[in-house]
């Protein structure tokens, strides 16, 4: 078997690039990786990749209403001698007997802008390439508002070395465990009046088209448990050492990225982080994606 390909950072091995095409070539790419649940494995993006759709109005999102029949996915491979790899392009259908192959969130449907298309294997994949990213680490790190995250994918196509993805960082910018609202109105009382509440959270960072479907891994610096991260079972204030504290920088995956939520300069520039726990309830659910062409 080839050797593991020599990265810096391990985050960049998780990720691959996805090309959306139709009948006449490719539209645009995108970002997707794989996640495990029960011994099953799911290949998870955007449902605005799958479908060529804006999640939250349904206006198509190229200029010229072309959507997509195809993913691409350019996956580290094992060549035919056995000993060498490249990064390949695979191909997979979006529809089958007219039918979308991809799952979408039980209760919002193609209202989450993130889907999982269900796999049989995941062939030929050389060791420590592509692996599922919530078997990167069981360790929990500090998630919390004004913390680091990495959006790890392929910014306006870019990729480096064989095709490897680039990490754009920022910052967690709200408070991950209350969902985002898309819209609204500033009220006298509580939050925002009317719009539509999302599970996900808002990242400050300057993301480009490409990056769509990238995971996003929450960084932390410093000393922590992470038995105990947010340190529920100490007293306020208490500073303690235990068994399980660990100092250095760690890294755990918290969700998959859909892209800014307003695009001119002068508003918020605010990119969305799907929660992992909606992925999960994807995977668990098994609704099948409905026919964005008849929205």
């Amino acid at each position: 078997m080839p050797q593991p390909l020599s990265t810096r950072n391990p985050l960049n091995r998780y990720p691959f690039q996805l090309l959306i095409n139709d009948q006449v070539g490719m539209i645009s790419s995108g970002t997707g990786f794989f996640y495990s649940l029960d011994d099953k494995l799911f290949l998870v993006t955007n449902w605005h990749n799958v479908s060529g759709k804006n999640p939250f109005t349904g206006a198509p999102l190229h200029g010229s209403g072309r959507l997509p029949l195809t993913l691409t996915g350019k996956l580290a491979t094992v060549m035919e001698d056995g000993e060498s790899f490249a990064f390949v392009g695979r191909t997979l259908e979006l529809y089958k007997d007219y039918s979308p192959i991809w799952l979408e969130h039980p209760e919002l449907g193609s209202g989450c802008d993130v889907v999982a298309i269900p796999l049989d294997s995941a062939e030929k994949i050389p060791p420590g390439m592509h692996k599922p990213v919530n078997t990167y680490s069981d360790t929990k790190v500090p998630v919390s508002p004004g913390g680091v995250a990495f959006v790890v994918g392929f910014p306006k196509g870019i990729s480096v070395g064989p095709g490897l993805p680039l990490m754009k960082s920022g910052y967690i910018a709200s408070e991950p465990d209350y969902d985002a609202a898309i819209g609204g109105e500033v009220g006298n009382v509580g939050g925002l009046k009317g719009g539509l509440r999302i599970p996900a959270f808002f990242l400050d960072i300057q993301t480009r088209p490409g990056m769509s479907g990238s995971p996003v891994f929450a960084s932390y610096t410093g000393l922590w448990d992470p038995e105990d991260p947010y340190g529920t079972a100490r007293p306020e204030g208490e500073m303690r050492l235990t068994g399980s504290t660990r100092i250095g920088t760690g890294f755990e995956f918290v969700g998959c990225y859909s892209g800014r939520v307003q695009e001119k300069e002068n508003e918020a520039i605010l990119g969305l982080c799907w929660r992992e726990d909606t992925i999960k309830s994807i995977c668990e659910g098994g609704r099948q994606g409905a026919h964005p062409h008849v929205r």
